[in-house]
């Protein structure tokens, strides 16, 4: 696995890495019944988030104008959808052995560790607590389900609270289980330039990072990040 230390403004970092959309997150061999219901479930809920992504693409490639309440849908989707973005890298992590972390080339390898292994406990405490108030909305909702219809609300806080449990397991193997290489990266230190360039210019700059680097979605990313709106 190979996962990138991107440097973004305000002097913070941010892990990052690509993977293939159409495959589920892994998971380690050899997992017990209830940690397999889980991910089938999961896995359903993630199926559908993708499909509704999907036509809502369309939609807007097809259709020259959306009602409001379409508009609205859509933005939720979207927003949904790069949240899960942001904890697949985690929920990938409960399969690896070994990573590869490519760091800007003006810092240290001591300071990349110190970086992720604090990044990785942040969001640890983050999911677990996430987790277990998502736990105990779904317990709330429980009480819906003799209603006519589907129950909505239990339905998304238990999709929620097993992303959490998956994101915190993730992040407990990357500091437990998993061997961290480091690998210094010219074309990541020059992204640092990004933060203080307008629009046109940034994205120039990460294009050229991207296509240095080999990953199709760095752009769109860096965009996102330097902006303030992830």
């Amino acid at each position: 696995m190979e996962i990138y230390l991107l440097p973004i403004p305000r002097g913070r970092h941010e892990l990052y890495c690509e993977f293939d959309e159409r495959q589920p997150p892994a998971g380690a061999d050899g997992r017990s019944r209830w940690r397999r219901w889980l991910s089938r479930r999961f896995q359903d809920g993630l199926a559908s988030l993708d499909a509704e992504r999907r036509k809502r693409l369309a939609r807007a490639s097809a259709a020259p104008a959306r009602t409001r309440l379409q508009r609205i849908r859509d933005r939720a989707v979207a927003w949904i959808a790069e949240r899960v973005a942001e904890q697949r890298l985690l929920w990938i992590l409960r399969g690896q052995t070994a990573v590869t972390l490519h760091y800007p080339d003006d810092d240290d390898e001591a300071g990349a560790d110190r970086i992720v292994r604090s990044s990785l406990q942040h969001d640890g405490r983050y999911h677990f607590a996430l987790m277990i108030v998502d736990g105990l909305l779904y317990l709330a909702a429980l009480p819906l389900t003799p209603l006519p219809g589907p129950n909505v609300p239990s339905i998304y806080f238990s999709f929620r609270a097993i992303g959490h449990l998956l994101s915190w397991l993730g992040a407990r193997r990357g500091l437990r289980r998993v061997r961290w290489r480091f690998e210094p990266s010219a074309p990541l230190a020059d992204l640092r330039r990004a933060a203080s360039m307008d629009g046109e210019r940034r994205v120039a700059l990460a294009r050229e990072v991207a296509g240095r680097l080999g990953l199709r979605h760095l752009e769109a990313f860096v965009s996102r990040v330097t902006l303030g709106r992830r």
